[in-house]
């Protein structure tokens, strides 16, 4: 007997997971006796997108966190006394992208029933000497871009992992992931890695000025 009413509970419990038991409970002429919101279950969160929502957050705010971060370098090669095109142009577009793929973000965590949580603190810590963008020179500027992007990239791998755990194993995010964030990523990390150790090869010349000029024009022309 005891058996049956422990069956009998948990069917109960496995049933009120489902919208139709949610809408037939509204719509019954019986009064309900719980605080629960009504439809509960009537969402589009399936899978195991509730145990990655917070990560997925907190990668949304670290892209939104380095697109203000490009963005303040960006402004800070184009004033008047540094006047560096290339490198403001540079900045000012990997500032774009980063917001772009916040937005992404946010827009597939509601796509898949969530909601977006702004003090979702990212995952990553940054050195307290990278808060010094208005002290950067041309070449620090380029390895404080590639470090970001790398992070970046290394929490977007990380992510992945953990949508491929057999435990949170959700192939949609997973999915997701490889298709918006992780190719591009590397290309962008490349393209950077390329920049920081051609502009440390031309410093060695005997005008580094020049050397650093010419190099902001390259960029200013391939952006």
């Amino acid at each position: 007997m005891i058996a049956i009413a422990i069956l009998s509970t948990l069917l109960v419990a496995a049933s009120a997971e489902y919208c139709y038991n949610d809408v037939e409970a509204a719509c019954s002429s019986r009064p309900l006796n719980t605080d629960a919101p009504l439809l509960a279950n009537c969402n589009a969160k399936y899978g195991s997108f509730e145990s990655l929502q917070a990560d997925m957050q907190a990668y949304a705010n670290a892209n939104i966190e380095t697109s203000f971060e490009y963005l303040l370098m960006s402004t800070h090669f184009g004033n008047y006394e540094v006047n560096r095109e290339g490198f403001k142009g540079l900045y000012r577009k990997l500032s774009d992208k980063a917001w772009d793929d916040a937005i992404d973000v946010i827009k597939f965590i509601a796509k898949r029933g969530g909601r977006m949580n702004f003090n979702q603190l990212p995952r990553f810590k940054k050195n307290g000497k990278e808060s010094r963008i208005l002290e950067l020179t041309e070449l620090n500027s380029l390895a404080k871009a590639l470090d970001t992007q790398k992070q970046l990239a290394d929490e977007a791998l990380r992510l992945h992992g953990q949508a491929t755990q057999h435990s949170k194993q959700d192939a949609s995010v997973a999915h997701y992931l490889e298709e918006h964030f992780v190719e591009k990523q590397a290309d962008t990390v490349r393209d950077l890695a390329g920049h920081t150790n051609d502009l440390k090869s031309l410093l060695g010349d005997r005008d580094a000025s020049v050397s650093v000029f010419l190099f902001d024009e390259y960029i200013k022309k391939t952006l």
